[in-house]
């Protein structure tokens, strides 16, 4: 009999995770400083201290891909994330097996948190099928999934999500506060949220989560990824990535604009297909190009009177062409997309950010250079 009992034990434990008793404990009263001690999964994902993950947490018996905090510029939760399967990491899911997945959640949360859950497909940007569990505390939980039915079904997204919003966490005409001017003249947007994209091509939704977030918008890098239809292997088309949220502005509540620019021109057309320029080409229009020459002024100018309003701007471009952040430039590159955050006039430098975690907060690229890379800048605001 004392085996028995010790076995399980052993089983009831294997089958417990750490995540379903976040998700009832009083987390919302907690701050960033006493979330990250009492769960010390979750490490700073970059130095604002405004986003923290966990890639060790679990669900029960299935390990989440990555567990994420979101927390406003005072410290305060306002998002828990449990992303248990993702398209852009995890790669397709058959339907079947998706819905076996998911079906398995549902019953275990319903036994866990002792209430069933009332079904919608309202829930967030990408207007999600949602099971929400009503809980004691009148915290309301929500296990999020996200698929297509058409032209075929294609699985998504599994996340379980606790959301803690109010009217005071947006930004709207708040953001020139975050505005720092530094000994070196620098000019630059603080406490930004890092949000990694990771090894897929998510570069375009993690840029724009990370904007969304720090103006405290409801959404994540994966709904953007999902209305965007990103993939894994072949990252977000930023025209069409756009296109799609600026439909669904009502979803996404943050407005998108293309600020009128004339760069040199980053790309050109081979056998029908889009290519980016040489870096040697590169090179020879950066070498043209003069302090006085309008366009580049304009470029300059339209980014500076955004940064001093607190709003960062949306930055696509080519990556590898010229030198920046002190490093020479490689043989050529991709399309990538990032964020102008500051700029500092006396090294005729612009700031810029990466959505590649940890140490890419904060980049420096000669101004010149930013110009001659560019293939479009965008407003982002709520």
């Amino acid at each position: 009999m004392r085996i028995f009992i010790i076995s399980l034990f052993l089983f009831t434990s294997l089958m417990a995770g750490d995540l379903e008793d976040m998700y009832t404990s009083a987390i919302k009263e907690m701050n960033a400083e006493q979330f990250t001690s009492t769960y010390n999964k979750f490490k700073w994902g970059g130095t604002s201290k405004r986003v923290a993950v966990s890639k060790s947490s679990i669900l029960f018996e299935s390990k989440a891909r990555e567990s994420i905090a979101y927390f406003n510029a005072e410290g305060k939760l306002v998002r828990l994330d449990a992303w248990l399967y993702n398209r852009g990491d995890d790669g397709e899911m058959p339907q079947k097996k998706f819905e076996a997945f998911y079906a398995k959640v549902i019953a275990d949360l319903t036994v866990k948190f002792k209430v069933k859950p009332k079904k919608s497909g309202i829930s967030g940007a990408t207007r999600s099928t949602a099971y929400t569990f009503t809980l004691k505390n009148r915290s309301q939980v929500s296990l999020l999934v996200g698929f297509e039915k058409k032209p075929r079904y294609r699985a998504d997204f599994i996340a379980l999500v606790l959301r803690n919003y109010t009217k005071k966490d947006n930004l709207r005409g708040k953001t020139s506060q975050f505005i720092v001017k530094k000994d070196n003249s620098d000019v630059l947007i603080d406490k930004i949220p890092m949000i990694d994209q990771g090894p897929k091509g998510y570069c375009v939704p993690a840029t724009l989560a990370r904007i969304a977030q720090h103006y405290g918008v409801d959404i994540s890098m994966h709904e953007i990824a999902m209305i965007a239809d990103s993939s894994s292997g072949g990252g977000t088309s930023v025209r069409l990535a756009l296109a799609a949220l600026k439909k669904n502005y009502a979803r996404v509540k943050l407005k998108i604009r293309d600020i009128r620019i004339n760069p040199p021109g980053v790309y050109y057309i081979a056998g029908g297909a889009q290519q980016p320029i040489s870096s040697s080409k590169a090179k020879e229009l950066y070498d043209g190009i003069k302090d006085d020459d309008s366009k580049f002024k304009k470029f300059y100018k339209e980014i500076k009177k955004r940064i001093d309003k607190g709003q960062m701007v949306a930055w696509s471009m080519v990556v590898g062409l010229l030198p920046e952040n002190g490093t020479p430039a490689r043989q050529g590159g991709g399309g990538h997309m990032r964020m102008f955050i500051g700029y500092n006039e006396k090294a005729k430098e612009l700031i810029f950010s990466d959505s590649w975690g940890r140490g890419h907060e904060v980049k420096r690229i000669d101004a010149k250079a930013a110009f001659v890379v560019t293939s479009g800048i965008y407003d982002i605001i709520p």
